[in-house]
């Protein structure tokens, strides 16, 4: 009976996508490099919402979000890039450089609309690049810094939807985050 209860639980887990939380660490106080977050921008309302899943290691995550409140790129730059109507999601990679440290690489997309007659929806107008570090501060609690750079389209001659290696931009700003991770229900 032992053994078809184990196999009973594989077949579920793999089935409905169970999965446990893998953690940062070893032990008791590790932090877990995974959830839904909501940042706050300090000094200024901006918020952006994201989603991270961490590998079975535990040390690395990829992730997905979105810019709630962003930052206007026509007053920070005028006249510099041609202005977004949206942007695209953002895609984050983050991995764990202690227990409760980590660093992380994001893209996202300014983008505007091209109407109806052409044949793709969107044209990119502006590739935003944000590295930074991730400080768990507590449970549920990060503090970030982020070090956004901006680059026009054209930087990205290969057309991968990355600046080009050795690409460089004068478009830069530092921006720090409290992050909240949204609570399980009870």
């Amino acid at each position: 009976m032992k053994r078809y209860t184990k196999y009973l639980f594989v077949f579920l887990a793999l089935t409905f996508g169970l999965s446990l939380s893998a953690t940062a660490g070893k032990g008791v106080g590790a932090y877990k490099l995974d959830g839904a977050w909501v940042a706050k921008v300090v000094g200024v309302p901006g918020q952006w919402t994201y989603i991270i899943s961490a590998d079975p290691s535990g040390k690395r995550a990829a992730g997905y979000g979105s810019i709630d409140s962003g930052l206007n790129v026509d007053v920070l730059f005028p006249g510099v890039f041609t202005s977004s109507d949206s942007n695209s999601p953002i895609l984050v990679s983050i991995a764990m450089t202690a227990r409760d440290t980590a660093s992380y690489y994001s893209i996202w997309y300014g983008l505007k609309e091209l109407g109806p007659s052409s044949q793709v929806t969107n044209e990119i107008v502006l590739i935003g690049v944000v590295t930074g570090e991730l400080e768990f501060i507590g449970p549920g609690k990060i503090k970030g810094t982020h070090n956004f750079a901006l680059y026009h389209p054209g930087q990205d001659a290969d057309g991968d939807g990355f600046p080009d290696e050795g690409e460089t931009t004068p478009y830069v700003l530092q921006l720090t985050t409290f992050d909240t991770r949204l609570p399980a229900p009870d």
